[in-house]
């Protein structure tokens, strides 16, 4: 609080601050995830390249337990150029980067990330990759967002499967030379995965099933459109986790990780939110949505308060000052008028006419 507010107060102050203004932008943001989406004004610069990536990372909470936090990660695509040879285009960079994070299962984290995913204009964009491993709930976030991303499996991940089937295949007795590791990796990332993909296939079938070989095979197989690296990087997109191994770090590992921390479950997403806001440095819009946030709910505390005094003095007042007075009883309908009596005289002159009383007969006939 001092360095980023320039206050001093006491601890107790900054944890109770903390919670109220973290629960708070919480919230706020949560109904702002659940809102209409609104396209972006005119004056709002949209860059031609968007992408993002997502993945977890694991955090100690009380009673021994382990959950899972999930980061969602958005940058600018930048394309490099050597400085010694202009044409030689180095592998693409991220910049502007921005994160959410939020200790929720896969289906909410989806739903919540929009509010992330509308401010960095990613519906927008002209073209959006997604950097991501393989896992099934990344596949289903790119589908709920932006189903038209070229999806990326990152190089690393690949890697690291290429490598553990070289480690099973040389456990089953085949021999590599020294440098298959590199070449194979270098062959996948300038040719793509087609070569290695056939040369697996030129193993015995019985090996490719056997345990620790069969599980890597499969996900190569299954991922093989993810890997078309030489495509990607001609096309000046990024093929790398860097950027949300970064916010991994930085949001989670940097605040939630450190020596002895233990976090209360209902604790860890109200840091959330105002880590989220250092990292990306928002620090001063992030406290001011908070601060909104918190005067919205103090406002609507203070009408269910006025709500519930106006329904209390209903009940102690007396009942019958609540009952409708009794309806006035129905007037009777008026007799009905009598025929009004012929002229006595005639149109237009002083005669009497025949039914003037004088010409009336005194005895009856």
């Amino acid at each position: 609080m001092g360095r980023l507010l320039g206050v001093q107060i006491s601890e107790e102050t900054v944890r109770r601050l903390t919670e109220q203004m973290g629960s708070a932008l919480e919230q706020a943001q949560t109904q702002e995830a659940q809102a209409p989406f609104q396209e972006a004004g005119a004056t709002v610069c949209i860059p031609e390249k968007r992408a993002f990536s997502a993945d977890g990372a694991m955090v100690g909470l009380v009673h021994g337990e382990w959950a899972e936090v999930r980061t969602l990660v958005i940058g600018e695509v930048k394309e490099q150029t050597s400085a010694k040879k202009k044409r030689c285009k180095q592998e693409p960079r991220v910049v502007d980067v921005s994160s959410f994070s939020r200790l929720v299962d896969a289906e909410t984290f989806c739903q919540l990330a929009e509010v992330e995913m509308r401010r960095r204009h990613v519906l927008e964009a002209k073209e959006v990759c997604a950097v991501m491993d393989g896992a099934d709930w990344l596949q289903e976030f790119i589908d709920v967002h932006r189903e038209d991303a070229t999806r990326i499996l990152d190089f690393p991940h690949a890697a690291e499967h290429v490598t553990c089937l070289l480690e099973a295949l040389v456990k089953a007795g085949y021999t590599f030379p020294a440098q298959m590791l590199e070449r194979s990796l270098s062959i996948l990332k300038q040719r793509g995965p087609s070569f290695l993909l056939s040369r697996i296939d030129r193993l015995p079938s019985s090996l490719l099933q056997q345990n620790g070989i069969r599980e890597h095979v499969g996900y190569l197989r299954k991922r093989e459109a993810l890997m078309q690296y030489p495509t990607f990087l001609k096309r000046g997109l990024p093929i790398g986790s860097g950027m949300v191994e970064s916010a991994n770090k930085l949001v989670v590992e940097a605040r939630l990780k450190g020596a002895g921390m233990r976090w209360e479950r209902k604790n860890v997403n109200k840091m959330l939110p105002l880590r989220n806001g250092v990292c990306n440095d928002r620090w001063q819009a992030t406290w001011q949505e908070a601060g909104a946030a918190v005067r919205q709910q103090q406002k609507q505390q203070r009408e269910r308060r006025r709500k519930q005094r106006e329904e209390a003095k209903l009940l102690t007042c007396d009942p019958r000052l609540l009952e409708s007075p009794p309806l006035p009883p129905k007037a009777e309908p008026a007799p009905p008028r009598l025929p009004a009596a012929p002229p006595a005289t005639l149109p237009g002159s002083s005669r009497p006419s025949a039914h003037h009383p004088w010409k009336r007969s005194f005895l009856p006939s």
